[in-house]
This record gives C-alpha cells, sequence and structure tokens, in this order.
C-alpha cells in the first residue's frame, strides 16, 4: 500500500506507531516479568514518539481543515484537545516507566499491563 503523502495520513502513520509500540510493551512485559528495566526504557523512549503525535495533530488541524477526517470531530479537536491528551499520555508513560524501575514488580507490573491496556482501549483520537 502507498502512504499519501499529507498532513492527515501523517497523522495516522504517527498514531499506528505509537499505539503498537505501547501494545508491544504491554505484551512484552506480560510475557516477561522480569523485563521491567527494558520496558521501562522503551516506555522513556515512547515519549518522543507522542511528541510526534501532538506535533502531526496541530499541523493536520492547521492543513486539513476541510478533510473529512478533521471534520468529523468538533472544532478544536486536534488542534487543542488532542495535545491536551498527548500531555497526559506522557505524564502517565513516565510514571509507568517511574513504578517499574522503582519497586520490585510482583504486584506492580500487572498494574502496568492493566493500565496501558486501558489506556489502549480509551484512547480518543
Amino acid at each position: 500500500m502507498v502512504t499519501r503523502p499529507g498532513p492527515v495520513s501523517a497523522f495516522k502513520r504517527e498514531r499506528a506507531a505509537f499505539v503498537f509500540d505501547l501494545e508491544m510493551q504491554a505484551r512484552v512485559l506480560r510475557a516477561n516479568p522480569r523485563a521491567g528495566e527494558n520496558v521501562a526504557e522503551s516506555l522513556y523512549e515512547l515519549v518522543s514518539s507522542v511528541y510526534r503525535l501532538k506535533d502531526a495533530s496541530v499541523a493536520m488541524a492547521a492543513t486539513a481543515r476541510g478533510n473529512a477526517y478533521v471534520q468529523a470531530k468538533p472544532y478544536g479537536f486536534y488542534s487543542h484537545n488532542v495535545p491536551l491528551m498527548c500531555n497526559d499520555i506522557i505524564a502517565s508513560l513516565v510514571h509507568w516507566a517511574d513504578i517499574l524501575v522503582n519497586t520490585d514488580g510482583r504486584r506492580t507490573n500487572g498494574i502496568v499491563i492493566d493500565s496501558i491496556e486501558g489506556m489502549l482501549v480509551s484512547l480518543g483520537f
């Protein structure tokens, strides 16, 4: 499939990449509970992916206002709401990474996995 250049396609690619990477970290942690430090490092690295997603959202809102994908949501959703959601996602990623690094992992890994999976289900964009 040929990817189309444009702000909507860029946003969709960034979103898909972020969701895939976050889902993969939950799978890795579920499969190997001792991988907490590696997953924590990956969660820190995902912060840059969220910043790219945020930038793509703002760019899409500014340059593709007439696109049906953008118009399907209320005005200001991609220029205001998604960046705010991205800020919350960044805070969650850092918090989960901190939990994985600073605890023994016996009880907390499951909490982090459930939190990641809950976020993936409830992403509103």
